[in-house]
């Protein structure tokens, strides 16, 4: 084994590596910090959060708040927008000089990229897209829970000799930390040295199009499945949704049809979502969508079929053809509107 892979014993202590759009924190680092607190209390250790980024530093103090005992701040001009290839050299030095048990990262493009990248160097495992972590502390191995075939099965990977143990968490898979106010920790930057070649450099950063939030501002999502058929079924989903002020999400079926732009695609293959009304219309719920609204508050289902497993996981479900049930509730949102003037 290469001697930057050392043994577990060597390694200590959490590690969070953040990711900045556009100079700002993803959100997703507080998720991170609040699935690290509860690895931390487990493994009695601590935690550290690097920060890379122009502009970085400002959010420090926020981090310590959320958890963090430690902050690294890794603050440049050059560090905006992200070269994956530059982050990836400094992180692989930060982490040989710190050496952390554990290395989590969110799952968003540029991380994922930067973590598989970086596990090979280090020459140690790498699990993409959990949607949950434990620990056994006989061992003090990470657990690394995620779907597997297709999302019939959840499965639970461990790297049981080679360290850091690194995973990638969904977005909207953990619970947010809380802030504590009084919380104080250390913010260090630590003298990295800048690669003097970079194979890959960022001419231009091009936004097509902004993605969907993980919630809505109404804390409601209207969901439309396989079942709504045609556009004209799309449609009446759109308008039950513009009457709740909800956001709109779907199921792989129907983003393949076209009918709803990728951003709105809800479950394994899509994003996590959290809010307070989750109204699934025309969706059987197979666990690769499920998996995707495990933080909604309530659930409620239109199905035609009463053995559609979605059913088995809403609060309140209808029985009925979608084509009869949303006209009817349409009209009853709009009526309750009126009356409520």
């Amino acid at each position: 084994m290469p001697n930057q892979c050392l043994r577990a014993r060597e390694y200590e202590g959490i590690m969070i590596a953040c990711e900045y759009s556009d100079g700002i924190l993803h959100p997703a680092a507080y998720e991170l910090l609040g699935c690290a607190r509860e690895l931390a209390a487990k493994l009695q250790t601590d935690i550290a959060v690097v920060l890379t980024g122009s502009g970085a530093a400002a959010d420090a103090d926020s981090c310590i708040r959320h958890g963090a005992d430690t902050v690294y701040i890794l603050d440049q001009p050059v560090l905006s927008p992200v070269n994956e290839e530059l982050h990836t050299a400094l992180l692989y030095q930060l982490v040989m000089d710190k050496k952390p048990e554990i290395l989590l990262f969110s799952s968003t493009i540029h991380s994922k990229s930067i973590a598989a990248t970086l596990a090979s160097r280090l020459n140690t495992g790498l699990t993409a897209d959990c949607t949950g972590l434990d620990i056994d502390p006989a061992q003090r191995m990470l657990l690394q829970i995620r779907p597997a075939r297709e999302g019939t099965l959840m499965a639970t990977i461990c790297c049981p000799e080679a360290r850091p143990q690194m995973a990638t968490i969904r977005p909207g898979a953990m619970l947010p930390a809380p802030p504590g106010p009084h919380r104080t920790g250390q913010v260090i930057r630590p003298q990295l040295k800048l690669p003097q070649t970079l194979r890959t450099s960022v001419l231009e950063v091009i936004r097509t199009r902004e993605a969907a939030d993980s919630s809505s501002a109404s804390g409601i999502i209207v969901a439309a499945g396989r079942g709504v058929c045609s556009k004209e079924g799309m449609d009446l989903v759109r308008e039950l949704a513009a009457c709740l002020g909800a956001e709109l999400g779907a199921t792989r079926p129907v983003i393949d049809q076209g009918w709803l732009d990728y951003s709105r695609q809800i479950g394994l293959t899509g994003r996590n979502v959290s809010g307070r009304i989750y109204l699934a219309v025309g969706i059987s719920g197979a666990v690769q969508h499920t998996v995707g609204i495990r933080r909604m508050d309530t659930v409620i289902a239109i199905n035609k079929d009463r053995n559609a497993p979605i059913l088995g996981l809403a609060a309140h479900g209808i029985v009925a053809d979608l084509f009869e049930a949303v006209p009817l509730l349409i009209d009853q949102v709009r009526h309750n509107m009126t009356t409520g003037r």
